[in-house]
């Protein structure tokens, strides 16, 4: 098999992973949350910031409990959030009611989740409205998503009158299968309710859970979504979009669980989490092409590889690297194929029992937005510790060693390329000068 029909497969394989409509849709959900878990971010880091005379300021004023809260509300409505989109858009994916599909999902999974009884009343807890109920949400969202489906593709709904209002319409036509819907999982319950299983959200989460979970709690498994996302990239796959719908919903638990434990004061109970994997170990995006957006600004002798820094350095500084990877370049190039997956899987090692170990300070659960430049995000993402930056420093540096020797040879390469081409181009001039026009 040539090379050129093994790399035409491998793309036909990760087009059609990350063209999968339900993929699609579980990521686009996901994101549909991420404006929440950034703004819920910036109030707890306001609250806690890492300067004591503003924190006993807040608390004097009673601003801290505020602040405390509108994290708490922003986190903790993620579940019912990614419920709700993921179900409208795969109903945009298959042109139907994606409202109603939206909705009847919403309903699904409030009535799958257990109650809270009090002096107040009945009540839900925070805890599966956000990042925990995320594996029911996603399940919950897809399969009454599909059933809707069925139902409107066999034309099986209240039809009403063409005078009667389009939104009314569409509001009869989701009863029929929203009853079928709801029933269903009012059945689900039950059984349930037999089999003395009372949360669904704990039985999910110890199965599919514990499963998946390989991927996000084990540094192995870190790793293995490191080689799947460089292995995509190379082949100019977004590699984090393929892995993204997996491993997303795991790390934003685990980023949720060092959030809650935080601002408790306790001990934070996870190191891999959201921040770990997209602030620490791809600084500078895929790769960790920073350090090489470093040596191109900064080392190059070529002229392309001089032009290529000063327009690559900047964005490249705010996590944006296309301009490297689409240039030097780095998709399809074997020839940096090995600092490509080397660096971030060194960043990852040594970041992870440098916090093990206790000299760096875990991630506390504030989801830092992805392109906050490096060494500013490792402060903010430990609560304003120095040691966050610190190590970010580190990796990059051992990172820029990683990437130098195959940059110089590049860069040599290139250099006496345009050393040749200037001498054929003055030898070509002097070739075309008309030595009889010269009088001695």
């Amino acid at each position: 098999m040539s090379n050129n029909n093994l790399i035409n497969k491998i793309n036909k394989v990760a087009k059609g992973i990350g063209n999968q409509r339900h993929l699609l849709s579980l990521r686009d959900g996901m994101a549909s949350a991420m404006p929440l878990i950034i703004i819920g971010s910036v109030f707890m880091l306001i609250s806690q910031f890492p300067f004591e005379p503003f924190t006993l300021w807040l608390q004097r004023v009673g601003l801290q409990s505020f602040f405390n809260k509108a994290s708490d509300s922003t986190f903790g409505i993620i579940g019912l959030v990614v419920t709700f989109s993921i179900a409208y858009n795969l109903g945009n994916y298959y042109k139907i009611n994606k409202f109603a599909a939206g909705l009847l999902s919403l309903a699904s999974f409030i009535l799958l989740t257990p109650t809270l009884a009090t002096e107040y009343g009945g009540g839900f807890p925070f805890r599966y409205m956000g990042s925990s109920g995320l594996f029911v949400g996603i399940i919950v969202s897809l399969i009454t998503t599909e059933i809707y489906r069925w139902f409107e593709y066999k034309n099986i709904m209240i039809k009403m009158p063409d005078s009667v209002p389009p939104s009314v319409s569409k509001a009869f036509s989701a009863i029929i299968p929203g009853f079928a819907i709801i029933s269903l999982w009012i059945f689900v319950s039950i059984i349930l309710f037999k089999l003395d299983i009372e949360n669904i959200h704990s039985l999910v989460q110890s199965t599919l859970g514990r499963s998946l979970g390989l991927l996000s709690n084990t540094l192995p498994g870190i790793i293995l979504v490191i080689l799947i996302q460089c292995f995509f990239w190379m082949f100019g796959i977004h590699g984090a979009q393929v892995t993204g719908p997996i491993i997303e919903p795991l790390l934003l638990q685990a980023s949720d669980m060092n959030r809650v434990a935080y601002l408790a004061g306790q001990e934070l109970p996870n190191i891999l989490t959201y921040e770990f994997l997209y602030n620490f170990v791809f600084t500078g995006g895929a790769g960790c092409l920073f350090a090489l957006a470093i040596l191109l600004f900064f080392r190059s002798k070529s002229e392309e590889n001089k032009m290529l820094g000063k327009i690559s350095f900047p964005p490249t500084c705010f996590q944006v690297p296309e301009s490297i990877l689409f240039g030097y370049p780095i998709i399809m190039n074997l020839k940096v194929v090995i600092p490509f997956v080397l660096a971030p899987v060194t960043t990852a090692i040594i970041t992870y029992y440098a916090m093990d170990l206790g000299f760096v300070a875990k991630p506390i659960g504030a989801v830092i937005p992805w392109t906050t430049p490096p060494i500013i995000a490792g402060f903010l993402a430990t609560g304003g510790q120095i040691s966050g930056a610190i190590i970010q420093i580190i990796t990059i540096t051992i990172n820029t060693l990683i990437y130098l020797p195959f940059f110089l040879r590049d860069d040599k390469i290139k250099l006496n390329a345009e050393i040749e081409s200037q001498l054929d181009n003055a030898e070509e001039d002097f070739s075309n000068v008309d030595l009889n026009n010269f009088t001695f």
